[in-house]
């Protein structure tokens, strides 16, 4: 056996060991970030260190299914996402790359925040005059599915890069995100709106 061979294994373990013990970030499909030290992986999951804010650690897991990437702190990256229609995974890497990148944009810049100035005061109106009905808890539902109605514009000047609006991909993870956002705040604006105007038409009925 050649004398190199012990010291290429050597090599090629200690560089594994160094690289599990570096800061690595992992990105899942939803184009959220990890910031943790991966351990190993199997065919169904992803072994991680979560390093706390006060220096410890915690061992996680995550499924596989989940993670799109894991990059490590020089730039190398490593793909776990794969396309399989049999799965649902319909885009290839490419596209899946535009959808997690739509994501992003969207929890960074879309705001919704109209469904909040409408919604309050619209809901306290219907909540008040129905306070004495049963009506007035379909008020925040109703509203719910109003807002969803409105097309989710994107605004050029307000996501990383204007030519992302020609990428299918990219929209669809923009609007998915801009729509869980929406509807979100469509809901808390319903019942808290809704509640203030039934408690206030409650009183005056008393």
């Amino acid at each position: 056996m050649s004398k190199k061979l012990p010291i290429f294994f050597a090599f090629v373990i200690l560089s594994g060991v160094l690289f599990a013990q570096s800061n690595q970030s992992i990105l899942l499909m939803t184009g959220n970030v990890l910031e943790g030290n991966v351990t190993s992986q199997d065919t169904l999951y992803l072994y991680y260190d979560l390093v706390k804010k006060s220096g410890k650690t915690k061992a996680k897991k995550l499924d596989l299914e989940r993670v799109f990437s894991i990059n490590g702190p020089n730039g190398e990256e490593k793909v776990i996402y794969y396309m399989d229609t049999v799965v649902g995974n319909y885009f290839t890497i490419d596209e899946m790359r535009f959808y997690i990148q739509g994501e992003q944009d969207a929890s960074k810049y879309y705001r919704a925040n109209w469904t909040i100035a409408a919604g309050l005061p619209i809901t306290a109106g219907l909540g008040f005059v129905l306070s004495g009905t049963v009506f007035s808890f379909a008020v925040p539902f109703v509203y719910l599915v109003s807002t969803g109605i409105p097309a989710y514009k994107i605004n050029k000047n307000k996501i990383s890069s204007s030519h992302l609006v020609t990428e299918p991909a990219y929209v669809l993870g923009y609007e998915r995100t801009a729509r869980n956002k929406r509807l979100f705040k469509s809901l808390f604006a319903g019942l808290v709106g809704t509640a203030i105007g039934f408690t206030l038409g409650q009183d005056i009925i008393k």
